[in-house]
């Protein structure tokens, strides 16, 4: 059971260090913005493309506030390990300025403006995050908990915890990131 729980912060960490050098550091995080500027179609220069771009700043400087126990701008494995663990299964201070970092995503996955994050515009995040159409499709079917068709803010911090903290298969949590479809 901790086996696959410590995988899948691993296979996070992995996601958000970019550059692959072992660190998560602000040079990743807007190496992702910009992954996801280019899967939006959206310029920075654009207002969607600096509401993204300083979305990604807030959650850097979450993740340097919780996770950098050391002050020195690169969060190891082992801090962002330890954070996960205070966040997620002990619900520690991180958890309010994520679930800003959340608001903050789904509003720029809004593409259309209408207040809600269909299948579609929620698959150019999963897309960003290496899943393809019909991982998209299904993923967010196991997200879209009450079938309303949209993702709310607490549907996705809802699949976030239980890809933290619960270790079965085929939860909501298990289809936030491609690695987790491998099934460990």
């Amino acid at each position: 059971m901790k086996q696959v729980l410590q995988h899948r912060i691993d296979s996070t960490f992995a996601h958000y260090d970019v550059n692959g050098n072992g660190f998560i550091e602000l040079a990743d995080v807007y190496a992702l913005a910009e992954r996801l500027l280019r899967a939006f179609g959206e310029p920075a220069a654009s207002e969607r493309g600096r509401e993204l771009v300083e979305a990604y700043d807030r959650f850097w400087e979450m993740l340097a506030a919780h996770c950098d126990t050391d002050r020195d701008g690169q969060v190891s494995p082992e801090e962002y390990r330890e954070a996960m663990d205070t966040m997620f299964v002990t619900g520690g201070p991180i958890e309010a300025d994520f679930l800003e970092v959340v608001q903050e995503l789904l509003d720029i996955a809004d593409t259309n403006s209408d207040g809600r994050v269909d299948a579609r515009e929620f698959a150019v995040l999963l897309k960003a995050r290496g899943l393809g159409d019909e991982e998209c499709g299904v993923a967010f079917a196991h997200l879209d908990t009450d079938g309303d068709g949209a993702l709310s803010v607490a549907e996705y911090v809802a699949a976030v915890r239980d890809y933290y903290t619960n270790p079965a298969e085929d939860t909501p949590g298990s289809w936030l990131y491609p690695d987790a479809l491998q099934r460990t």
